[in-house]
């Protein structure tokens, strides 16, 4: 027997659908259906022409699937596992029956005594088929602080994220102690001592592996613009590139801990409506320009490589815009307004770092004289200075809502390649 783990739904299955059972239901309309015994299952196939000889025992949830048998007349209810699918009765006959493995099937990650089994359940009898609901592999979408602390908690978030093994963390590092919830959406460990190694995290599970989109310890690598501590300073490697105008610069670890050396603290209130003053008042972040590339990346997809860094806020985000500018002067800018998208219109990363990521292709040009408005970026060399070379910094503005206080910090500034 063949086995195919495959997803296969949307107007594809309905195209198949037309080109399998047109014949099937042409036929049986001419003559009455007659039902000799109870009902029998004997394969299960992909709703595509190129495999109808081809049967399989598991698939995902949301696939469409034709189950094939004998006397699968006057079905009355269809079951995954125990979950109920929607059938249409006139996609069916007494061999054929269309139908969609439901999304909410449950499976051995959400339950571990799960039949594994298709159910039928006609007026004249039951029939059942030994069938896995597969789960797909797991996928990581960010994790919480990727320059974390040793003792840190540290979240991994994402999908599928069930039955897993071990977390790999950079040196080869193992960790088995870790709490995951019951939706596969998350897990959480306590960050080991990494020491100097920098790598990607990944997530060993039965289904499958992920990695992370972005190395850890990541604060003093080749991908850093700046981590803000100078070369006279203690807590890590200087990588500083800063221009010395802008925040407040400071080491003090009392102030935001949990970071490493120094970072810049921007603090600020008062900002009325439409201010664009950002030169005022320790309202941006202004960096000295940075041969991070070489000139042979600038041909590559921007949307390949991400903008990184991690952020802590003493005091709600509740508005304002804090546009983030690569290539200077008529450049590229990204608006990031990481309030606007909350229920409530605040952003609080709770006194923790909290690591951001911005896909380089979300960076934009200016558009009707306000930047970051218009087209995107489409290569490295849109966001890029010519060789490789990154011309970074940040501004607060304020537009139609008005920025009452704003009291955050920033550090490690880096670029990775996030695909």
């Amino acid at each position: 027997m063949i086995q195919h783990n495959l997803t296969f739904t949307g107007r594809r299955g309905i195209q198949m659908l037309c080109a399998i059972l047109l014949g099937i239901l042409l036929f049986s309309a001419c003559k009455k259906d007659s039902v000799s015994g109870p009902p029998i299952i004997q394969q299960v196939s992909l709703l595509d022409s190129s495999k109808l000889d081809s049967t399989f025992t598991k698939a995902l949830p949301g696939t469409q699937i034709l189950i094939t048998g004998q006397n699968l007349n006057d079905i009355v209810n269809v079951y995954f596992n125990n979950a109920a699918a929607y059938f249409n009765p006139t996609l069916s006959t007494s061999t054929h029956l269309i139908v969609e493995i439901p999304s909410n099937a449950p499976t051995e990650a959400t339950n571990p005594d799960v039949p594994n089994a298709i159910r039928i359940v006609t007026t004249h009898g039951e029939a059942s088929f030994s069938f896995v609901i597969d789960i797909p592999p797991p996928s990581i979408e960010s994790v919480s602080n990727e320059n974390a602390l040793p003792g840190d908690s540290v979240i991994i978030w994402g999908s599928s994220l069930w039955l897993i093994d071990k977390i790999v963390l950079p040196g080869n590092r193992e960790i088995t102690d870790f709490n995951a919830d019951d939706k596969g959406w998350r897990v959480g460990f306590v960050m080991p001592d990494l020491g100097s190694d920098t790598g990607r995290l990944v997530i060993h599970a039965k289904y499958g592996t992920a990695m992370s989109n972005g190395p850890l310890n990541d604060h003093e690598s080749g991908d850093v613009i700046s981590n803000l501590t100078g070369d006279w300073e203690s807590g890590e490697k200087s990588i500083f590139n800063w221009a010395w105008w802008g925040a407040n610069r400071t080491n003090d670890a009392a102030l935001f801990p949990g970071t490493r050396g120094a970072y810049l603290q921007n603090v600020f209130g008062g900002v009325g409506s439409n201010d664009g003053g950002w030169w005022n008042g320790n309202r941006s972040g202004n960096f000295n320009d940075v041969p991070l590339f070489t000139a042979a990346i600038m041909s590559e997809p921007a949307a390949n490589y991400g903008l990184k860094f991690e952020i802590n806020t003493k005091e709600a985000w509740k508005g304002g815009i804090c546009v983030i500018r690569l290539k200077g002067d008529g450049g590229y800018a990204f608006r990031y307004m990481p309030w606007q998208g909350t229920t409530d219109k605040v952003f609080n990363t709770d006194g923790k770092w909290t690591t951001v990521t911005i896909p380089l292709s979300d960076f934009k040009k200016a558009e009707g004289g306000v930047e970051g408005t218009g087209a995107g970026a489409s290569s490295m060399g849109d966001v890029l200075n010519a060789g490789g070379v990154v011309s970074f910094g940040y501004r607060f503005i304020s537009e139609d809502d008005p920025i009452d206080l704003f009291n955050a910090a920033f550090d490690n500034f880096r670029i990775v390649k996030i695909k």
